[in-house]
């Protein structure tokens, strides 16, 4: 019997709570992945290391993840997946309670791993439990909704992070995500049913067979240039808005919440265009590219930053939402592969994007951050115009019952 078909017993109200609370998860996971970025100059300052090195709490979880996202989808099998979701949960829990209480910079670290096993163990599974637990007519709208927790946490987790650390210090933002985590961990223990039966586990050479094909290669590039970009220049955003405003203003805070709200509606416009994924991905890194190489030159006139600060969030808040699409119209007859190849190239990308800036900064500064951001950004929109307009991908549409959130 396949996945689809093994649906647990349970009421329709029932269900819909069983699949907001995997929509909730996947928000407070990714949020607290990104969550860091925000305050990275408060926390290079507490553990007495320097900007560039800090932005490891960044790299390791989205190295961690990529590695563990691959393995733990071909391993988990039959394992119940109501088991496994919890597990990923209270694993957050503690990363957190243990980043607040972190006495140096190493054992911060080991918290960041277990973020990293957090959201690695979410993607092998929970993407496609929304399928499973909703009626067959609206699988789609389950999906939309686990999945725009982690749209959600994308694009929030960064100015939530900055914003109650603004007011209250850093720790407090951490300690703030270990009780959201918990709170969601009860709900998620009331409300899902054991998942026990078919598997959604992908063997290894399934990925492999993904990698394999010529136009999933160019989104995997494209990923790897655009998302490396973006983390190498959005690890230091809030560096860039304190430099100009003082970092540690209410105005700051609320220029960061800008971005993440701006991110959403980029996330939202993106898949009511009707345009070949090529061009309109190939479009956005184009001009975000040309926002990353202003920047540098808008550090006199803070209107202009916050300017450009928002059309950044705008351009950034459309990018998973693209890659998940693009991939996905590319393999139909693999989805579950090919978003597994898509995450782990998303996190590896992440960790590379944290570590490429991190080293640049501390041999430079931050024009020469965003000046490398932005030659990334340009090279991404070059493949995706040249190599990934050879044979077109379908328009971008939103499905039936709404466009399919991305992945972090």
């Amino acid at each position: 019997m396949s996945e689809v078909d093994d649906r647990p017993a349970t009421r329709p109200r029932t269900r819909w709570a069983a699949i907001a609370s995997l929509g909730a998860g996947a928000f407070v996971i990714v949020a607290a992945e990104f969550l860091p970025v925000g305050i990275l100059p408060e926390l290079a300052k507490h553990f007495g290391v320097s900007l560039g090195a800090a932005s490891a709490v960044v790299l390791v979880p989205g190295l961690v993840a990529g590695v563990s996202a691959p393995l733990i989808v071909a391993l988990v099998r039959n394992l119940d997946r109501r088991l496994l979701v919890l597990a990923t949960t209270a694993l957050l829990v503690a990363s957190n309670l243990l980043t607040t209480v972190a006495p140096d910079f190493g054992v911060l670290l080991v918290a960041r791993v277990l973020v990293g096993l957090s959201l690695g163990g979410f993607w092998a599974v929970g993407p496609s439990l929304g399928v499973r637990l909703a009626a067959p007519e609206k699988s789609g709208v389950a999906t939309s909704v686990v999945l725009a927790g982690i749209s959600a946490g994308t694009v929030l987790g960064l100015p939530l992070g900055q914003l109650v650390s603004a007011s209250n210090g850093w720790q407090s933002a951490f300690l703030g995500a270990a009780v959201a985590a918990a709170a969601v961990l009860i709900l998620q223990a009331i409300t899902l049913p054991s998942l026990r039966g078919a598997s959604a586990a992908v063997p290894l050479r399934a990925i492999a067979a993904v990698v394999a094909r010529r136009r999933s290669r160019v989104v995997l590039i494209v990923t790897v240039l655009a998302i490396t970009g973006q983390l190498m220049a959005s690890t230091y955003v809030g560096a860039y808005l304190g430099a100009i405003h003082g970092s540690s203003t209410p105005l700051l805070s609320a220029l960061l919440l800008t971005y993440g709200i701006v991110g959403l509606a980029g996330n939202l416009i993106a898949g009511r265009i009707r345009l070949s994924f090529p061009i309109l991905f190939g479009s956005a890194a184009f001009a975000l590219s040309v926002v990353l190489a202003l920047l540098p030159f808008a550090e006199s006139s803070p209107v202009a930053a916050i300017a450009l600060v928002v059309a950044w969030g705008l351009l950034w808040g459309a990018y998973p939402f693209m890659l998940q699409s693009w991939t996905i119209s590319l393999v139909p007859d693999a989805p579950e592969a090919g978003s597994a190849v898509l995450v782990t190239f998303l996190q590896l990308s992440i960790a590379l994007g944290s570590a490429v800036g991190g080293l640049v900064i501390s041999f430079g500064d931050l024009e020469a951050v965003f000046f490398g951001a932005a030659v990334l950004q340009l090279a991404a929109a070059t493949t995706a115009l040249t190599l990934g307009r050879r044979k077109n991908a379908s328009p971008v549409r939103g499905t039936p019952e709404g466009p399919v959130a991305p992945p972090a």
